[in-house]
């Protein structure tokens, strides 16, 4: 479709602009759309609460086409939480929605005088008064609006609490607040803003140059979803079906990834909260995203006791949830962790940060660093879920010790000092998410380096290295020992590319694990655009949009001593994973030398800029 939808919320200025197709054939969509307006746009001396920066909603070419699991939207912004590019990416159907309306992105600049929210109904748009839906969570937001529009079929994106009160992680919402744009703090960003919400309907059909190629292959992609034991237990058990395996091999983390110095986590432990086992107890039933058979979401009955949900049929607990909120807490009581995953939703926060961000906050009382007159009175030992529960009400509030935590671990550790930065888990100021690198040694150099910070979807090669998963497109084949450091800064490399094309693309990365022949991708990606590039300029694609974030970090003074990692992962042995370290001294300059980046600043080089077609950019770095 080609079109942009700009939305000045400080001079209520609303613009269409046409994508010319030399720049989609470069930067395709989604990350890549979106990431170069925040490199062109959003200048150096902008911090992320400023009006120059840019609030940016982006889809891919196949995102509303009726290719597998192409519902996915990207939310771009520089990141409060980090200072670094930020992009946050959600399944569902509001993505889809927007294509429908007739556009590939939105681009929100300025600040509005009161909350506002947007509707957009095919190409009529209007900045409407928020203030009967500011002070609602992201569940009630969605439905009220819904229900004023008196359009069940209107999709909403919105912010809860959380994010009009500027907590640093919170998350823009969708799906009856049960599908998150949640990393980097891009609903902090919405908040700060004052745009409560974006309702979208649309009746225009998304665009495909070969229908009768992309139908066949997508004929052929179910029947291989029909056949995979893999993809039928995936669809049985969801994310959730993996928690107690990796965890067993120590990828999991427990105890603010301190492991068992504070407690064990033993199997029978595991077992109360996995799939099948304790999670059986609050599992109703499976729910899908747009145009996906896969069907891995799940749906959460009421639960019981004093964990009880406000209400039952909700979107259920993931594995990053049950991990961060869960484990890494030291917590093992489903039912209380599906009660915090449902808060975290209805507030609007990201369950990775909050359950980090509480684990450290508890092992800093744990250690004496802090104590209840710093607490509120909150009892913040490991496993108390009642104290839990009670400090993600006060995080989303921004009310005593929670205003400290919502600023995240990174800006929380330094103001409370006395060494308490040490148990920060984070890599450039962002929470690393449930996959412990020491249990996978391309995990090292992949969350050193990642744009945003630790970010594990970005390109994890945990299931090439620890369960012999193979890319024999992409030159991955064979086995790999998880705790050698021999190919892993390649591995890496190769698996950012590659995931960072099927994110621009539109598509769910759980579909990169389960089409089956990647080069399957690239022949839908064909017949969507009327384009036929081949796989190798599909990874080069991924290439220069993972260099294109590296370059907005460079821009925005982002060096090489910000690619490291806590100094937990690099010298406290992981026990279940053998007693593995993260080997950064050796991966780090491989990696660095793989990735054609400068090994004194950090930045992407002028040749390697030049060479993935971003001569602009390279012209801008090194003037």
């Amino acid at each position: 479709m080609g079109k942009i939808l700009r939305i000045n919320l400080s001079s209520r200025k609303v613009q269409e602009e046409s994508l010319k197709e030399d720049f989609l054939k470069v930067f395709v969509g989604s990350i890549g759309i979106g990431g170069k307006i925040l490199y062109d746009e959003v200048p150096p001396w902008a911090g992320a609460f400023d009006s120059a920066n840019r609030l940016i909603f982006s889809t891919g070419p196949v995102t509303g086409s009726i290719t597998q699991t192409a519902g996915r939207h990207t939310v771009l912004t520089k990141s409060p939480l980090t200072g670094c590019f930020g992009d946050a990416s959600a399944g569902g159907f509001w993505g889809a929605e927007l294509k429908f309306a007739g556009y590939d992105a939105i681009v929100f600049s300025g600040r509005a005088e009161k909350p506002v929210w947007i509707w957009i109904n095919d190409n009529h748009v209007e900045i409407k008064d928020a203030s009967p839906y500011w002070g609602k969570d992201a569940r009630e937001c969605d439905r009220a609006l819904v229900k004023d529009l008196g359009d069940k079929r209107v999709q909403v994106c919105c912010i809860g609490q959380a994010g009009e009160n500027w907590v640093r992680y919170s998350a823009v919402m969708h799906d009856d607040a049960g599908r998150a744009a949640a990393r980097c703090g891009v609903g902090a960003v919405m908040g700060f803003m004052n745009l409560k919400a974006i309702a979208v309907r649309g009746s225009k059909k998304v665009p495909v140059k070969d229908e009768e190629e992309l139908s066949k292959l997508m004929r052929e992609i179910m029947l291989h979803y029909k056949n995979s034991d893999f993809v039928r237990r995936f669809h049985r058990g969801g994310t959730p079906s993996s928690y107690a395996t990796v965890m067993l091999i120590g990828d999991s983390p427990t105890y603010n990834f301190a492991g068992e110095e504070f407690g064990e986590f033993d199997e029978s432990r595991i077992k109360k909260l996995a799939w099948p086992g304790g999670y059986e107890l609050i599992l109703e039933k499976t729910n899908t995203c747009y145009v996906c058979t896969i069907a891995c979401r799940r749906v959460s009955k009421q639960g019981e006791g004093k964990y009880k949900l406000i209400e039952g049929s909700v979107e259920g607990v993931e594995y990053e949830n049950m991990s961060m909120l869960g484990s890494n807490c030291g917590i093992d009581d489903i039912y209380a962790v599906n009660l915090m995953n449902d808060l975290c939703n209805r507030y609007g926060l990201d369950t990775i940060s909050t359950g980090s961000v509480m684990a450290f906050a508890m092992e800093c009382y744990e250690r004496g660093i802090i104590d209840k007159k710093d607490t509120d009175g909150l009892d913040l030992r490991f496993g108390n879920a009642d104290a839990a529960i009670e400090l993600i009400h006060k995080i989303a509030r921004r009310e005593g010790f929670g205003n400290l935590l919502a600023e995240g671990t990174r800006r929380a550790s330094r103001i409370i000092g006395k060494g308490a930065e040490k148990y920060a888990m984070q890599v450039k100021g962002l929470e690393i998410p449930a996959h412990d690198p020491r249990a996978f040694q391309g995990g090292g150099p992949h969350y050193a380096c990642c744009p945003e910070g630790a970010d594990h979807m970005e390109g994890l090669s945990l299931g090439i290295e620890a369960f012999g998963l193979t890319f024999k497109e992409l030159g991955i084949q064979g086995s790999y020992n998880r705790f050698d450091t021999y190919g892993k800064a390649e591995l890496a490399k190769k698996m950012e590319d590659w995931w960072n094309f099927v994110n621009s693309m539109g598509w769910c990365l759980f579909s990169a694990f389960r089409y089956g022949d990647v080069t399957r991708f690239v022949m839908a990606y064909n017949s969507v655009t009327g384009l036929n590039i081949d796989l190798k300029e599909a990874l080069k694609i991924g290439e220069r949009l993972y260099n294109l974030k590296r370059a907005f970090n460079y821009k925005h003074s982002v060096r090489r001593e910000e690619d490291t990692l806590p100094e937990r992962l690099l010298k406290e042995p992981n026990k279940r994973a053998e007693n593995s370290v993260v080997k950064l001294e050796i991966t780090l300059p491989q990696y660095y030398k793989i990735r054609g980046w400068d090994e004194n600043t950090g930045a992407p080089t002028k040749e390697k800029l030049v060479e993935l077609g971003l001569e602009e950019i390279a012209k801008d770095l090194f003037k």
